[in-house]
């Protein structure tokens, strides 16, 4: 038997009491505390000594408690920081009146979808929301607890509920989802790559397709073709055949001639996510990861591709066979795109400054299926362009000298006559427009100068 001071002896480790089963190591506090009392200490001392034993034995019940209920008593639902259901949850918490109480916050200088104000300025208001904590509210007559756990300056949240029923937790977040779908109409979600995974970056106002300023017969062909492949009974048509179902397309120009304009404008026409990657600097195990987890219909944008090191084969020198192992080779794209595990059901585009940089593999059908060659501007677009900026749209305050349509056409026509074919891209002509947006007989005397000046 071990023996202390003071008398008393410690329960034999062989015998093992129940008490010992549910609250492990309550004998052994039990027998310090009685040596303890038994010593000669005034009435003070023992009294401050049983309290703080009480209070470290009472924290250390309640926690092994609550681990009890909430293992074998509670239904619990785990959202990912990177899964969009953690959008559609944090904008449902924002709205929420237990956000003005929380007691732990995080405060940002910038709104975002997930936050609740509670102090707004006109400039840069401060928004706040639950941060790193357990948080209670009541929703429909059920108690529930949000659990915000941080991780590397990002949060993973779950919600539980009393009961092994999770149907209440099921109907949260399907309102979630309701809610978050109709704050999104008429807004393309712009997802991004981040640490290896997808996450929504923004929402897009739709542009309207007629806005994208291209030639329109080539605009309607690419219209035609996409609409076709999207059509209700095609996927169908294609797994009859045993054709793998997806498209893909190349957009290839100099820059600003509008090839990731009228991207963004093809996902939202057709109402689907688009999945943005720029290539340098992910491995092929990343790049399988992220194609793996793409869903079934959306947009997926590799813009210049021609910068990320998977161009021709005969070009690579070996210095650039030995640059870091972290870019994407040529063999890993093609492998994404349309080997054993490539991802069914998407649309591909890709964009790219300089298509003769592409290696043959890359571009041919199958992969490319159209390649779409976005031009300068020519005539036809100048006054695309200057429509645009200066036709009077209906219900709309004026912001130019008042000038009938028929005017408008005239000067417009008289402009395009005097900007060069294929010498100016359509961004850079929309943004001189800009400069003059509020007088078309301006733009029109100033675009000779403009052009002088641009081309030297």
């Amino acid at each position: 038997m071990n023996t202390i001071s003071g008398g008393g002896s410690y329960p034999s480790p062989s015998h093992t009491s129940l008490i010992d089963v549910l609250f492990p190591g309550f004998s052994m506090a039990s027998a310090s505390a009685q040596q303890l009392l038994a010593g000669n200490l005034d009435s003070y001392t023992r009294l401050f000594c049983s309290l703080g034993l009480f209070v470290l034995f009472a924290r250390y019940a309640v926690r092994y408690v609550w681990d009890i209920v909430r293992s074998y008593f509670t239904s619990t639902i785990y959202v990912s920081y990177y899964d969009e259901a953690y959008d559609m949850l944090v904008d449902w918490i924002a709205d929420q009146p237990f956000v003005h109480n929380a007691h732990s916050l995080i405060a940002r200088v910038r709104s975002t979808q997930r936050t609740s104000n509670l102090y707004s300025t006109k400039k840069k208001p401060v928004t706040f929301s639950p941060w790193d904590g357990s948080f209670l509210f009541w929703y429909k007559g059920h108690l529930l607890i949000l659990h915000c756990q941080v991780k590397e300056h990002r949060e993973d949240l779950r919600i539980s509920s009393i009961g092994l029923n999770a149907n209440i937790l099921k109907s949260l977040i399907e309102e979630c989802r309701e809610k978050y779908l109709k704050g999104t109409q008429k807004k393309v979600s712009v997802f991004e790559h981040r640490e290896g995974e997808w996450k929504k970056a923004k929402l897009r106002p739709v542009r309207p397709i007629s806005t994208v300023i291209m030639n329109t017969e080539l605009k309607n062909e690419i219209l035609r073709d996409v609409d076709e492949f999207l059509d209700q009974d095609m996927q169908g048509w294609y797994a009859e055949r045993g054709i793998p179902y997806k498209r893909g397309y190349l957009l290839f120009g100099p820059p600003g001639t509008g090839k990731s304009s009228f991207s963004l404008s093809l996902a939202g026409k057709h109402e689907l996510d688009i999945y943005t990657l720029q290539l340098s600097n992910i491995s092929d195990s990343t790049l399988t990861r992220l194609f793996s987890e793409l869903p079934p219909h959306c947009v997926v944008l590799l813009e210049d591709v021609d910068t990320a090191g998977v161009g021709r084969r005969d070009s690579v020198d070996a210095d650039q066979e030995n640059e870091s192992k972290s870019a994407v080779t040529l063999s890993g794209l093609l492998n994404v795109l349309d080997g054993v595990s490539s991802q069914e059901g998407r649309i591909l585009i890709m964009t790219t400054n300089h298509i003769e940089h592409l290696d043959e593999a890359l571009i041919r059908p199958g992969r490319s299926d159209k390649k779409i060659h976005f031009k300068l501007a020519d005539q036809n677009i100048s006054i695309q362009l200057f429509r645009t900026v200066f036709k009077q749209l209906p219900n709309q305050k004026q912001c130019n000298e008042e000038y009938d349509d028929e005017t408008i056409e005239a000067f417009a026509r008289d402009f395009a006559s005097k900007v060069p074919d294929q010498v100016f891209s359509p961004a850079e002509v929309l943004s001189f427009l800009l400069e003059c947006k509020k007088s078309p007989s301006d733009a029109v005397s100033c675009v000779e100068s403009w052009v002088a000046k641009a081309k030297y």
